[in-house]
């Protein structure tokens, strides 16, 4: 089930935003951008060559992410997490 979340509650007034303009308004790299697309945590649509991103799936994504939705966000004072190939003993 979706809920659905008013993007104006954001600041979006646009219908969609350009893979540039999301990138500003998440204030996150091109990289994490494409991260969340591939594990289907933000939707993307093509319209000829252009990649868009519909206001109210980006303002989906900032709800979850404000309710710690994305497992891959580490917040101040989060506990370092040991990296791929370390071992604790």
């Amino acid at each position: 089930m979706t809920v659905s979340v008013d993007p104006r509650a954001f600041g979006l007034t646009k219908a969609a935003y350009a893979v540039g303009e999301a990138l500003d308004l998440l204030s996150i790299g091109r990289t994490s951008l494409y991260a969340a697309v591939k594990r289907g945590d933000l939707k993307r649509v093509k319209f000829g060559r252009k990649t868009l991103f519909y206001a109210a799936d980006l303002a989906a994504f900032l709800t979850k992410l404000s309710r710690g939705g994305d497992p891959d966000v580490h917040h101040p004072g989060d506990a370092p997490s040991a990296s791929k190939g370390t071992e604790l003993s």
